[in-house]
């Protein structure tokens, strides 16, 4: 008979990595149709929308592996400044000059941070 442990096996859940591919998915598709919609080119939209659905998916991906180890502000803090920057970067695509893209961002960015603080706040003892 072995002495030896065995390793524990980590399991990944498919949510893990299909829930950030989802809405890297969405968030390309409909970087692609304001894009179209404003008149951009076929390699400019093309571009954009793969880039920022990668980006999306990434960093998605990434909180999703780190957010356990991290404390509820900051967790809030990471999800409000990806939330933020995306939507602040689809409404400058859509038209929206810089600055009122950037300042809808961040209040949309800093609502989604109390929002998470809060649920995480509340459901954690």
């Amino acid at each position: 008979m072995s002495t030896q442990t065995a390793m524990p096996v980590r399991h990944h859940h498919a949510a893990s990595w299909a829930v950030p591919v989802v809405l890297g998915l969405a968030f390309g598709l409909y970087v692609a149709f304001l894009e179209s919609n404003n008149g951009a080119s076929d390699t400019r939209t093309t571009v954009s929308s793969t880039v920022g659905g990668a980006v999306c998916a990434v960093l998605c991906f990434a909180i999703g592996r780190v957010q356990t180890r991290m404390s509820r502000e900051r967790r809030a803090a990471a999800y409000g400044a990806v939330f933020g920057g995306a939507l602040g970067y689809m409404l400058s695509i859509s038209g929206q000059t810089a600055l009122e893209a950037s300042l809808v961002g961040l209040f949309l960015g800093l609502s989604m941070a109390l929002v998470t603080f809060y649920i995480r706040y509340t459901q954690e003892a």
